[in-house]
């Protein structure tokens, strides 16, 4: 019966969508390959956003390490801007989602390495609002400091969960 349910629904997909481009697959993959793409993309995000930090460190680039790293036919060039963090309502829910199924699996590491992009996320926020900190003689007292961007991604007013967020509220303490 689920079987010809997904057929029977493919089919009227097929009227605009072409049937190479239509996907079926049981519950369990249809759910994870949504949290798998997010917490892929996010992973990119916090990736790129350590090397930032180790190319402070050593006077590296990271602009260019980014432009090296996505000429790789493998790789590829999106998601490899350093920046504040990812924010927005998805990815850190879905990969939240994921530490939930890999614990309640009894995969603890499979757990602990995706919880660690959140953690380098979280970082990479904590970094920036201490680098601006710093910039201005490690005190923002005082200071007018203007929020440009405030959104988690460009062409969005969409602010859920944004970076910038937690920037502003590190400014304040």
């Amino acid at each position: 019966e689920g079987l010809a349910a997904a057929e029977k629904l493919a089919s009227v997909y097929a009227n605009w969508v072409p049937r190479e481009n239509i996907l079926t697959t049981n519950l369990w993959s249809s759910e994870l390959s949504k949290l798998v793409a997010n917490a892929f993309l996010a992973q990119r995000v916090s990736s790129i956003n350590s090397i930032s930090a180790l190319c402070e460190a050593t006077g590296a680039d990271v602009s260019e390490i980014s432009r090296a790293v996505g000429k790789d036919d493998r790789i590829g060039k999106r998601f490899l801007q350093a920046s504040v963090g990812f924010g927005g309502s998805c990815f850190q829910k879905d990969i939240l989602n994921l530490v939930y199924l890999c614990e309640t699996y009894g995969l603890d590491e499979c757990a602990t390495y995706w919880n660690q992009v959140i953690l380098m996320n979280n970082y990479q926020k904590k970094r920036f609002s201490e680098k601006m900190v710093a910039k201005m003689f490690n005190t923002a007292t005082g200071k007018k400091i203007a929020i440009l961007g405030y959104a988690f991604k460009k062409d969005t007013g969409d602010v859920r969960e944004t970076p910038s967020m937690f920037v502003v509220r590190d400014l304040l303490q």
